[in-house]
């Protein structure tokens, strides 16, 4: 603009030639019923896609006419003044061949009430426009993003199907499985205290071979043949164990969302059925019966030849009945008394440890083989009247900043709504379970394509409810093979989730970063000090916890057992006993997403329906909702952590973080409304709290990662979305409009398309934030009048 048109646009000031066209716009939102949005921006926005029509533009180009400046200003297009260019438009305007997209930025500043010459400044540029450019959009492909590793469990109940399940199985334990593995059998079943009662059995069962033949076992071992041996040798010799025995391969068991048959379990002596059922939660070890025929049989990796030497099939049958708690895997940690189950912590700051008292069932836990294992549980001091805290146990990269120390960071930098920390330990490590083992070459499975999901629906379980877990190991017995349960054309599902594979050992969170975990957990525990491998900082080239397809690298992705202690406790979002409770919980997610993104520069890169909790407020200032979990989550401007991978839950996943681009703030809001939508349709019924049986949701955890970002882009379009809020239950029918008004907000359209990138301008950071957020706070004063 040169110096001759701004004198005369200050000389002849727009004044009230406007107001006439303001007073339209703002009655027209009225009618609209968004009037009650304060951003321009967004008024602007919700009108365009809203009315779809040329009217008001048609008017503001004859208000603009109107104005003394008009007759003045020297147009740009060869004109004598800028007049006979709006005329021109507004005559395009009228005969429908107009974009109205176009006028955006005049109406956002004219309804924004900018200055006079920012206003003339942008009816130049809409009469004659510069030749495109790109907006500024950040993050398109950083290298420092740590590639992404999907799980198994999104279907649940009667979605657990072959057809549905055996690909994402594969993918999940593709390249994390071994065969062959050197040690196994001298690592757990000699030198143990029960050894010598074994070996006393074996000597009792006097054992014979003939001819290179075992003379004792069913030939040929058929099922029904070897369960008769098999009761009989159990009844005369393992009455001495810990453990026994059992099969329910004609009933499923309890515990369940979808009934599973197995074969051969481990389960403490004297198990009892309930209803005529075993239940999930008392096993120990599963197993599975093959009709195959083979002479070598592994006990769990390394095979031998199971009639050269049965005495050593024995003992692996003997030592799982004897096997202590810690040596079938089991939590050790978590301890259990007259008052119930309970961990003994040493608190940030604190010399001494305490009891923390758990509640009976976790209140979140994820559901699958390959995963971090997440699970939480509401914890209080002896004696206390209410839950004061959650605790939460996870397998954590060794490579990334542990959560206690970016806990600490957030209460340094005053960030609101998030965890505040009370501390956190380290209790194993993947190094130390790998001692003594020599791992062969993984095994990789040709069906299992890289692009091929199998990603975690990290479930929630309702407080109350019935148990469902079972702490099992894997065990196969085959015609002549033993494998893991997975394997072979029957898939019998590993109990709910086995619960902690970790020894007592634990360190303090000061020491994050070594694979070494020394330090007892317990006083009157000793402790040792072991080796470890080293990391490298180097951004890996592979996506997953398996190794690379080298067969000489021997390197494994190093995770650590933690125990991570916080308050305030809360329940999962999709607990909520309100929909204004739940609007207020959404609304104070974002803006402590906001304070921990903006306030302590920390990008959470995790947002899911396990990851958001519900807070009883106590004061007016205290959030009602808090995003937790940051597992996975990254200080702004630190390098790449080394980690081989980290994990999503795919149905919550950004659209371009699918597509391979790096996680932005942008993102973590799109994977929250994904969440806001994904409560709503599942949770929001009055009964059921399973996804509709034709959902649009389902088309989000099915297929590859492109088909699922395809299907979500889809989702997203005005049209389609229309589907999406029509699975709304009764009770949030009220929530549609704000469901399109996130949308929008999310997802305006740019060149005539779809836009899922990110702005990296703080005022558009800013706007995104506070648009969402006053979208809530406005739904939420309908709710309250």
């Amino acid at each position: 603009m040169t110096n001759s048109d701004s004198d005369i646009i200050a000389s002849k000031p727009i004044g009230e030639g406007l107001d006439g066209f303001r007073r339209l716009f703002r009655s027209t939102c009225v009618s609209l019923g968004i009037s009650k949005f304060q951003d321009a921006p967004m008024q602007v926005g919700l009108f365009v896609e809203a009315t779809g029509t040329n009217d008001l533009m048609l008017d503001l180009l004859l208000a603009l006419q109107n104005l003394p400046a008009a007759r003045f200003l020297r147009s740009r297009n060869g004109h004598k003044s800028i007049l006979r260019d709006l005329f021109d438009l507004g005559s395009q305007a009228d005969s429908g061949d107009f974009d109205v997209k176009s006028v955006i930025p005049l109406l956002e500043g004219v309804i924004g009430g900018v200055s006079d010459l920012e206003i003339w400044n942008t009816v130049f540029t809409l009469v004659a426009p510069p030749k495109a450019t790109t907006p500024l959009i950040v993050f398109n492909r950083v290298i420092l993003d740590t590639p992404l590793k999907s799980t198994s469990g999104s279907q649940h109940g009667k979605e657990q199907i072959h057809k549905k399940l055996d690909e994402r199985i594969l993918q999940e334990v593709n390249g994390c499985v071994y065969n062959d593995t050197k040690g196994f059998y001298e690592k757990y079943f000699e030198g143990k205290s029960w050894s010598s009662t074994a070996e006393q059995i074996i000597r009792d069962a006097n054992l014979q071979t003939i001819d290179g033949r075992w003379m004792g076992y069913p030939n040929p071992p058929s099922q029904s043949a070897f369960l008769e041996w098999f009761w009989r040798f159990q009844s005369a010799f393992l009455s001495r164990g810990r453990s026994m025995y059992y099969t329910s391969y004609k009933r499923s068991l309890n515990g369940s969302d979808c009934g599973r048959q197995p074969d051969l379990f481990v389960a403490p002596s004297g198990t009892t059925k309930c209803s005529g059922r075993y239940n999930w939660v008392d096993v120990r070890v599963i197993g599975e019966l093959k009709e195959s025929v083979s002479k070598n049989y592994p006990d769990d990796c390394e095979k031998f030849d199971l009639h050269k030497n049965p005495d050593r099939f024995i003992k692996v049958i003997i030592g799982y009945t004897m096997m202590s708690d810690e040596e079938l895997s089991l939590s050790t940690y978590i301890k259990e008394d007259k008052h119930g189950k309970y961990i003994m912590f040493k608190a940030e700051g604190k010399t001494k440890e305490e009891k923390l008292c758990l509640e009976d069932e976790p209140i979140a836990l994820q559901y699958a083989i390959v995963c971090r294992g997440t699970t939480c549980y509401r914890a209080k001091r002896l004696g206390a009247e209410n839950w004061e805290f959650v605790v939460k146990f996870s397998w954590q990269s060794d490579k990334r900043r542990a959560e206690g120390e970016l806990l600490r960071l957030t209460k340094g930098r005053g960030v609101w709504g998030v965890a505040r920390l009370f501390g956190y330990q380290d209790l194993d490590s993947i190094a130390n379970l790998r001692q003594r083992l020599q791992f062969g070459k993984p095994r990789w499975f040709p069906s299992a394509t890289s692009r091929s999901i199998s990603q975690t629906q990290s479930r929630t379980k309702s407080i109350g409810s019935k148990k469902s877990r079972s702490r099992s190991a894997g065990l196969g017995i085959g015609g002549v093979t033993l494998e893991s349960s997975s394997s072979g054309q029957k898939r019998k599902r590993h109990g709910e989730v086995a619960e902690l594979h970790q020894s007592t050992r634990s360190r303090s969170g000061s020491s994050r970063r070594r694979a070494d975990i020394t330090s007892q957990v317990t006083a009157e525990q000793g402790g040792g000090a072991e080796g470890a491998n080293k990391y490298s900082v180097e951004e890996p080239k592979v996506t997953s916890l398996m190794p690379p397809r080298d067969a000489n690298d021997e390197s494994f992705d190093n995770r650590i057992f933690c125990c991570l202690v916080v308050s305030p406790p809360g329940r999962a979002i999709h607990e909520f006993e309100s929909v204004l409770e739940f609007l207020e919980v959404c609304r104070d997610v974002i803006k402590g997403h906001r304070s921990l993104y903006q306030d302590g520069r920390i990008l959470h890169r995790d947002v899911s329906v396990n990851n958001v909790t519900i807070t009883n407020a106590e004061n007016e200032e205290d959030p009602r909702g808090m995003l937790i979990d940051l597992d996975l989550a990254k200080e702004l401007g630190s390098g790449p952590s080394g980690a081989r991978h980290r994990t999503g839950t795919m149905e919550f996943m950004a659209i371009e973080v699918l597509k391979g681009k790096a996680h932005t703030y942008r993102h973590d809001l799109e994977s929250f409304f994904y969440v806001f939508l994904w409560v709503i349709i599942r949770y929001g019924q009055e009964t059921d709290n399973n996804l509709p049986t034709k959902s649009r949701l389902q088309g989000w955890y099915t297929g590859t990662y492109d088909e699922i970002a395809r299907n979500k882009t889809g989702d997203m379009d005005k049209k389609a979305f229309k589907d999406i809020v029509a699975e709304f239950p009764l009770q949030f029918e009220g929530v549609k409009h704000l469901a399109e008004e996130l949308r929008y907000v999310l997802f305006p359209i740019q060149d005539e398309a779809l836009f899922t990138g990110t702005y990296g301008e703080p005022k558009w950071i800013n706007s995104i934030y506070d648009s969402m957020v006053n979208a809530f706070d406005s739904a939420i004063e309908t709710y309250q009048q």
